[in-house]
């Protein structure tokens, strides 16, 4: 033991692990996603969106990735991380698909107003994209079980 009164003992120990099986997020949380959950899930919906919006004009595929990229990217991630946080104490899963789904909808209504097909499917695209991307990540998420019933 050092005698000097402004050293310390444990500064100078060897580093331990804590142990990784304890929940780090708050005691409400229920669903939590990690950074690669969230860039898969918006990977996963930029290619859905793309298909849709491509359905009716195929050769315009390439066309409608390449200038959706950075749009998808940038709201997608907003959207997509802040719609996440709101859901992590609602463990219901489907739950997360329909408000993601409904999310994307009601992204689009803006957009009502300039046809009446075209917005239609632009807006369903955008809503169904949402959708698959949140329920292709249903594996990745991170559950709370500490308050169920054995």
């Amino acid at each position: 033991m050092s005698q000097n009164p402004w050293s310390i003992d444990e500064e100078y120990a060897p580093a331990t692990r804590s142990p990784s099986t304890g929940w780090r997020y708050g005691p409400k949380d229920r669903v939590v996603l990690g950074g690669k959950g969230l860039t898969l899930g918006i990977a996963v919906a930029h290619l859905t969106f793309c298909v849709l919006l491509s359905s009716q004009s195929p050769e315009w595929a390439v066309v409608f990735f390449i200038y959706s990229l950075l749009p998808v990217w940038a709201v997608g991630a907003a959207v997509g991380s802040f719609l996440g946080l709101a859901l992590r104490r609602v463990r219901n899963q489907w739950l997360h698909v329909a408000a993601f789904f409904a999310a994307g909808l009601l992204m689009c209504v803006p957009f009502g107003a300039f046809s009446s097909t075209g917005s239609l499917l632009f807006s369903s695209s955008i809503a169904v994209a949402a959708g698959v991307g949140r329920l292709a990540i249903w594996k990745l998420v991170r559950i709370n079980r500490a308050g169920e019933p054995i």
